[in-house]
């Protein structure tokens, strides 16, 4: 499949099956109120923290008998908006046909890290907690917002106001979601 070089028209609003029926370009884009949004490239940082989080749980869940984890995918998730999150997680017994496209789910598990790309300014900032805001809109039940620089994750939980905030020394655990897994934030954030 070749890659587009040009960028797609930006100013346009596209429903989910324009957006799907897209050719693939050299940049990523999120599909958000119908726009397209670049979703900047991943660095190396970002990437392994996201991929240590994802080997753990395959590990854990060798034959994935408890849900199906994707790693940067697009997720339908029948609002019309079309977010990649860094990691998403179905449940067994809700993980829907497979697609050429889009999952077509509301993830039950969100990983989103934090890249300093991120949050360079307040936009930006204000674009990362608006993101978390709108996965928990379309009822993803936990969260994990991954902060490399301050070495931190939040986790959101349903009718949660506030998140927890885990430390260097503490262990995210997958909770009723993912009994029995946990990965201490020592392993995510190792140099």
């Amino acid at each position: 499949m070749s890659i587009e070089t040009k960028t797609p028209d930006l100013a346009r609003t596209y429903t989910p099956a324009e957006f799907e029926a897209l050719p693939q370009f050299d940049k990523r884009f999120e599909l958000v109120e119908g726009k397209l949004v670049e979703k900047p490239m991943a660095g190396d940082e970002h990437g392994r923290i996201a991929e240590r989080i994802l080997k753990k749980y395959h590990r854990f869940d060798l034959e994935d008998k408890l849900g199906q984890m994707w790693f940067d995918t697009t997720f339908d998730v029948g609002t019309g908006w079309m977010p990649v999150p860094d990691l998403g997680f179905v449940k067994a017994g809700r993980i829907p046909p497979e697609s050429k496209k889009s999952v077509k789910a509301v993830p039950d598990l969100v990983v989103e890290v934090q890249s300093p790309s991120d949050l360079r300014s307040q936009p930006e900032r204000e674009a990362a907690i608006q993101k978390i805001a709108d996965w928990r809109a379309v009822g993803v039940g936990l969260i994990w917002a991954v902060y490399p620089d301050r070495r931190i994750i939040e986790v959101y939980r349903p009718g949660q106001s506030a998140p927890l905030e885990l430390n260097i020394g503490q262990e995210l655990e997958g909770e009723t979601l993912i009994p029995g897994f946990s990965l201490r934030l020592a392993e995510i954030f190792k140099a």
